[in-house]
């Protein structure tokens, strides 16, 4: 069976609804849903919600089709959606959370006809307060703080308690956190009690609700006066605010917002479960992200050969470059000799770079031969030194063949021929 699901992130906690299949309406004829609490700690509520998220996912039974995320803020919509990455979640969307708390209020009822309302979230990590328009769900104003919170008031009664009832502070990380407990359990009995005594391991924690609301009213308030700051800022005057989060819970908290905004206050039954109810409610089903096709290949495109790839234009370039070079040295040293007159050696090069070398010779060429520039005094013709009888009868040498083809040193498939005698730098050739 496929079920929807609600999450809210707090800094605390991970709070989770599903609609009751047992018992799909509860009191007054609403929704009732099943809740439940997974602690965290702060900067890991993220991961911890995504990670929670994802074992939901993967145990048997009961399907979730659609979640949805309530966040506070961008930056916490930003790094829940990072942590769904890690998990490779996609079924989820986000929903603001002043809008999963209103739709919520709007199915209990208990906003009534009230059009502009005043979102007030007390948390354990801070307040955010909020000035929404309940018809279009236009956030006209909201602005957080984190002077007053929950975790604010546990440290008020962990020192009340290490003051008064002399107990002594916990030395290790694990049992300050086990204490900083049994402070936050004190705080929400102290809501439906005049006093409580909870035992713990540092001691016996004593307190009474007066006690406690003469600690905690000078923060409560600034909580009120911060209110009136954001309703100034809004531009709107409001018809109701509404009480969120765990903070709701607290008496004196709910008296002074009334006293002090000078407003109907609205306490839902479950304040801190409201958003989480709400993105229930809101949660549609995602599909999965289309993966692009995979390349088909065939047999044929297996035994046909691959197609080579050609020159580049860079190559070209280089090649045309180099081309033109080496005609500029070739034309520079065929057409000047040593001392600038012109040679019958130049002329013959020059005509051997424009033979087909790949064509078989027919004729014989002569041995090259070197011609010494004329002087301005006449020399006597040098003795030639006598033939020996065996040299006369000797074979004649064998004739040279062609010199081996040199090459610009380029990038195959581009050669260009470099004429025979030309001298050029090391690593230029091939």
């Amino acid at each position: 069976m496929s079920a929807v699901l609600g999450v809210s992130v707090g800094s605390s906690a991970v709070r989770m609804a599903r609609p009751d299949v047992a018992s799909r309406r509860g009191p007054g004829g609403v929704d009732a849903f099943q809740r439940q609490v997974i602690a965290t700690v702060p900067h890991r509520a993220e991961e911890t919600a995504a990670q929670s998220i994802g074992v939901l996912f993967a145990q048997g039974g009961e399907t979730v089709g659609a979640t949805g995320v309530a966040y506070a803020t961008q930056r916490q919509a930003d790094a829940l959606q990072q942590a769904m990455a890690r998990q490779r979640l996609h079924n989820y969307q986000l929903i603001p959370a002043s809008t999963a708390a209103i739709t919520r209020l709007e199915a209990t009822g208990e906003i009534y006809d009230f059009r502009t309302l005043v979102l007030y979230d007390l948390g354990s990590s801070g307040l955010t307060v909020s000035v929404v328009d309940r018809a279009s769900g236009t956030v006209l104003a909201a602005e957080r703080s984190t002077e007053i919170a929950g975790d604010y008031f546990d440290w008020l009664i962990s020192q009340h308690q290490a003051n008064a009832q002399g107990i002594v502070s916990p030395v290790g990380a694990d049992e300050a956190t086990a204490f900083n407990e049994r402070c936050r359990f004190a705080k929400e009995q102290l809501s439906a009690s005049e006093a409580i005594a909870v035992p713990s391991e540092a001691g016996l924690i004593l307190l009474s609700r007066e006690t406690f609301e003469s600690m905690i009213v000078v923060p409560v308030e600034g909580s009120a006066r911060f209110a009136r700051g954001v309703i100034a800022a809004s531009g709107r005057y409001p018809d109701a605010v509404v009480l969120l989060g765990g903070g709701a819970h607290i008496p004196l908290v709910q008296s002074i917002l009334r006293n002090w905004l000078n407003l109907p206050t609205v306490v839902p039954a479950e304040p801190e479960m409201v958003a989480a109810q709400g993105a229930a409610m809101l949660a549609t089903p995602v599909a999965p992200p289309v993966a692009p096709p995979e390349p088909q290949w065939s047999a044929a495109d297996a035994l046909s050969p691959r197609r080579t790839r050609g020159p580049s234009r860079r190559q070209l370039a280089i090649a045309g470059a180099a081309a033109t070079g080496l005609v500029v040295v070739a034309g520079i040293g065929l057409s000047m000799g040593r001392d600038g007159a012109a040679t019958t050696q130049g002329e013959g090069r020059a005509t051997a770079v424009t033979e087909d070398r790949d064509a078989p010779s027919t004729t014989t060429a002569p041995p090259t031969t070197t011609t010494t520039p004329p002087s301005s005094t006449p020399r006597a013709p040098a003795p030639q030194p006598a033939a020996e009888p065996s040299q006369a009868t000797s074979e004649p040498p064998p004739v040279p063949g062609p010199p081996p083809r040199r090459y610009l040193n380029l990038p195959d498939p581009i050669q260009i021929e470099v004429p025979p005698g030309m001298e050029l730098p090391p690593g230029m050739v091939r």
